[in-house]
């Protein structure tokens, strides 16, 4: 088939791009970076270089091929203060649908989220929402699959400072948290890290890894049944102390905690590094809805029969690479 590959060459696209082409198909990837083009076409792909803000460029891009994977680029949550992600998810994605309908095309695998059946109670998460609501404009036709994934294990390259006890570690909280679970002694040996966050300790949560995403897109585009359908994909279930000690191993320190902190500090820790008000409360809130469960819900109920390949402890040794270049 010929098939559109959006995300550049993300953490997911990239690995999709190379499965797509070893299993005979031809791909057409979509970069907003010119800069992309000649790794693009080394992979053996075509590049075709614009912004999916373009609606007009989306459609010419789209048109000839067979079967396209749909994403919404990642938002600057913590440096535009004016950011309305949610208009710019109703954008793109109104010209995914348009490229899509001109193009004639009857496969689709959209990246959604866990979370994404939630108007309310998911925070920033809404986007997937939004998104997938627009999605479902598409004519019976046409086979979309909403593909949503867990917690991506990437995330956890976000704590690395306070596994370093850097950043937010700094402060007086952290101090007397890291006190209160290793005790005086551990100050005077020296402060060497605790993972805060308002969910965690035995919170448990859905892992995946990018490579595990990127063969379940490959599945859907392959996959020779139509219909709508919402996939769920997953690497693994721990507990975030669960996470922490695996992580903790891989950078030499086994004793690492991950501590719950209140909802306020938790709010006051994003507008620090950037958030605005009003986004800091919704990071927070999809935070909350990781800790009572809820927003792992659905997933929970619908969970994936067989889990990917990657686990947390294969990650956890790309984790201690660029803990040690840091």
């Amino acid at each position: 088939m010929k098939v559109i590959v959006t995300g550049s060459l993300g953490n997911i696209s990239k690995v999709l791009v190379v499965q797509l082409i070893k299993q005979g198909h031809q791909v057409t990837v979509v970069s907003s970076s010119v800069a992309r083009k000649a790794e693009i076409e080394q992979l053996g792909a075509k590049a075709a270089i614009g912004e999916i803000e373009d609606g007009k460029f989306l459609t010419e891009v789209f048109q000839g091929h067979d079967a396209a994977y749909c994403m919404i680029p990642p938002f600057n949550f913590f440096g535009d203060q004016n950011l309305d992600y949610r208009e710019k998810t109703r954008e793109i994605s109104t010209n995914y649908v348009h490229a899509i309908q001109k193009a004639g095309m009857k496969k689709v695998v959209h990246l959604s989220s866990v979370g994404a059946e939630k108007q309310t109670g998911a925070g920033v998460l809404v986007f997937h929402y939004i998104a997938e609501n627009i999605f479902k404009e598409l004519p019976k036709d046409v086979s979309v699959t909403h593909l949503r994934p867990a917690s991506f294990d990437y995330n956890l390259y976000a704590f690395m400072d306070m596994v370093k006890g850097k950043g937010f570690l700094e402060g007086i909280i952290g101090k007397l948290l890291y006190m209160k679970h290793y005790g005086f002694k551990g100050i005077i040996k020296g402060y060497s890290g605790i993972i805060l966050s308002n969910y965690g300790a035995t919170d448990k949560i859905a892992w995946v890894s990018t490579i595990d995403i990127a063969s379940a897109i490959a599945e859907e585009i392959n996959d020779q049944y139509g219909g709508k359908k919402i996939r769920y994909v997953a690497s693994e279930e721990l507990t975030c102390q669960e996470i922490a000690t695996i992580l903790g191993n891989a950078v030499g320190k086994p004793y690492l905690k991950w501590v719950l902190i209140s909802d306020a500090q938790m709010k006051n820790a994003f507008i620090k590094i950037g958030a605005s008000e009003k986004i800091a409360d919704e990071f927070t809130e999809m935070n909350v809805g990781m800790h009572n469960g809820s927003l792992f819900e659905d997933y929970f109920k619908n969970r994936p029969s067989i889990m990917g390949s990657v686990k947390i402890n294969d990650f956890a040794k790309e984790f201690a690479l660029k803990y040690k270049e840091q």
